[in-house]
């Protein structure tokens, strides 16, 4: 008969997940978010764990209890290490959180760690529950010996302007790299139009950015180009649209200046019409 592989649960440390919901929770929902946090606090424990030391990362469900959505976590026991996280990587992990959460509601400049894509699509799932649901909250404990040692709390309206946050970051890492775009429609909103000038010059492209935002040329061809107007069109230049390659600057993710590298002449026309 082969000997059997005991798994030594750590009982005595817990991570609750509870949803004071006042709607009903999606299941998928839940799932998704669960799944997603235990990725997190998984991957949190590679991150800051020694290769030289082989501790468990696996969340596993304790106890499902009535009343709010309550969850009960636990994890391997770890084996005799060195101390890499004081209290605990329970307790480690929920003030990481903490700190991430902090950083989606720009309460800190910078993150606790680096975040990927992917880090934060999770994040995101793990609060679309509350964040679908006015007036719910969710709190993630971890406790020791049934004391509460560590407290996350993320409302409803918190979850949502975390989840904005989030999308802008991730629609920036979608960018092209270069922050190069390619046959962008662009109206004048103010320019001098006098080629020894490189101020003054404002534009819009309602595609990147509905405000005017400044405008720069890559040479002097591409600026006398556009000054010559269009001799197709019987309005003046200021009141025709351009189709234009471009390379935006930004600054904090905004869109701060817009240099024209191509001007296609022949796309030029009336935005009346």
């Amino acid at each position: 008969m082969e000997p059997m592989n005991i798994i030594e649960i750590d009982f005595d440390k817990k991570l609750e997940i509870k949803i004071n919901n006042e709607r009903p929770v999606n299941l998928t929902d839940l799932t998704v978010s669960l799944l997603d946090l235990s990725s997190q606090f998984q991957r949190f424990v590679e991150r800051e764990s020694s290769d030289d030391y082989d501790i468990s990362s696996e969340l596993l469900i304790k106890e499902v209890r009535s009343g709010s959505i309550i969850v009960e976590l636990v994890t391997k026991a770890a084996p005799l290490v060195p101390l890499l996280w004081q209290g605990g990587s329970l307790y480690q992990w929920v003030t990481t959180s903490s700190s991430i959460i902090d950083w989606f509601l720009g309460k800190a400049k910078n993150p606790p760690l680096d975040l990927t894509k992917k880090d934060l699509q999770q994040w995101k799932n793990i609060i679309e529950p509350v964040a679908k649901d006015s007036g719910s909250q969710l709190v993630i404990s971890a406790s020791d010996n049934a004391t509460v040692i560590n407290q996350l709390i993320v409302s409803s309206e918190q979850a949502n302007a975390a989840q904005n946050f989030i999308n802008r970051r991730i629609a920036n890492m979608d960018e092209p790299a270069d922050h190069i775009h390619s046959k962008k429609v662009l109206v004048w909103y103010q320019t001098k139009f006098d080629a020894n000038s490189e101020t003054g010059d404002k534009a819009i492209v309602e595609d990147i950015r509905k405000n005017p935002t400044k405008v720069i040329f890559e040479n002097n061809a591409v600026k006398e180009a556009m000054l010559h107007g269009h001799n197709n069109f019987n309005k003046q230049w200021h009141e025709l649209a351009y189709v234009v390659d471009l390379e935006v600057q930004t600054i904090n993710g905004v869109p701060k200046l817009y240099k024209i590298l191509r001007y296609y002449e022949d796309y030029t026309f009336d935005p009346e019409e």
